[in-house]
C-alpha cells in the first residue's frame, strides 16, 4: 500500500485550500502542529489528522512542559491520531531553560542520555507512538559522527519511529559541505515512518535554511521519489506550505507530490 500524503496545518486561515486540495484528491490527511490556536478545530478540514509538535524540550535537562505536553496530548486524543511527532530540541518555556525556537542540542552522550530519559516519560504519558525528528542543522555535531547518527541513536534507545525531515537533511548536507546521501545510512530504515518536505532558502551569510514559503526544489522531490520507493515502514509524506503562501504553490507542490504518492483505494 502507497504512503498517506498529507499537509501541514497550523492555523484555520488553510481551511479552505485544504477542502479545495481534498476534493481533487490531493491530499489524505492533515498533520497538524499541536498547541493550536485556541477555539479552531483541525477537523473541519475534512480530512483525518496526524498530531505534530514543535514545542516540548525534548532534549531539556529541565524536562519536558507538563502543559505543552497535556495539550499535544489532548489534541491527539481527539483526533485519533496514529502517531505522535515530535522535534529533538533543546527549548521551553522560561522556566525550563528556554534558548528560543528549535534550538538544537549539543549530539553528545550527556544529551543522548536526558533525551531518551524525555522521550520515555513522554511515551508513557501520550500512551501512543512517538516518531523523532531534527531541525535543520548548522554546526558538526561534537560527540557523534553525525546529528543522523545522534537521532538513530536516540529512536533506538527510546524504541520509538523517526520523521526524516528531507528538507532539513539536505540543509544540513548542503551548510556542513556532505554529499546529498550523507547520514541516510546512519538511521535504521525500518524505523522511517514519515517524510517531510518543505522549500529552502540560501540566506546572505551562505547558510541554507528552511523555507516553508517556496516550493522545494527539483532535488527535494527527486529524494522523496527515491525514498518512497525504498522504505519498508512508510507511512505518510507531510508537505510543509504557510498559509500565507501562494496558494497555486500548495497545489503544484501536492500535485507532483501526488504523482509519487498515489492514491490508496479506501
Amino acid at each position: 500500500m502507497s504512503p498517506m500524503l498529507g499537509a501541514r496545518w497550523d492555523e484555520p486561515g488553510q481551511n479552505a485550500r485544504f477542502q479545495k486540495a481534498l476534493e481533487r484528491e490531493l491530499v489524505d490527511y492533515a498533520e497538524v502542529n499541536f498547541p493550536i490556536p485556541w477555539q479552531t478545530d483541525p477537523s473541519e478540514t475534512g480530512l483525518p489528522v496526524i498530531a505534530h509538535t514543535s514545542s516540548n524540550p525534548t532534549c531539556s535537562a529541565h524536562g519536558i512542559d507538563s502543559t505543552i505536553a497535556e495539550l499535544v496530548r489532548e489534541g491527539a486524543r481527539a483526533a485519533n491520531s496514529p502517531w505522535i511527532g515530535e522535534h529533538l530540541s533543546w527549548l521551553g518555556s522560561a522556566s525550563s531553560g528556554s534558548l528560543g525556537y528549535q534550538i538544537n542540542p549539543l549530539f553528545t552522550r550527556d544529551f543522548h542520555a536526558i533525551a531518551v530519559e524525555n522521550i520515555l516519560k513522554l511515551k508513557d504519558f501520550y500512551d501512543l507512538p512517538l516518531a523523532l525528528e531534527l531541525s535543520p542543522i548548522y554546526t558538526e555535531a561534537t560527540g557523534y559522527e553525525s546529528e543522523m547518527h545522534f537521532l538513530g541513536d536516540v529512536a533506538v534507545a527510546a524504541d520509538t519511529s523517526i520523521i526524516l525531515d528531507v528538507t532539513h537533511w539536505q540543509i544540513a548536507n548542503k551548510n556542513l559541505n556532505r554529499t546529498p546521501d550523507y547520514g541516510l545510512d546512519a538511521l535504521p530504515r525500518e524505523r522511517i515512518i514519515e517524510l517531510h518536505i518543505a522549500g529552502m532558502r540560501q540566506g546572505s551569510d551562505g547558510f541554507w535554511h528552511d523555507s516553508h514559503g517556496f516550493l522545494p526544489p527539483d532535488e527535494i522531490f527527486d529524494l522523496i521519489q527515491e525514498l518512497v520507493a525504498d522504505l519498508p515502514s512508510l507511512r505518510a509524506v507531510t508537505y510543509e506550505h504557510l498559509a500565507d503562501a501562494p496558494e497555486e504553490d500548495f497545489y503544484q507542490g501536492l500535485e507532483r507530490l501526488r504523482r509519487t504518492v498515489p492514491a490508496n483505494e479506501h
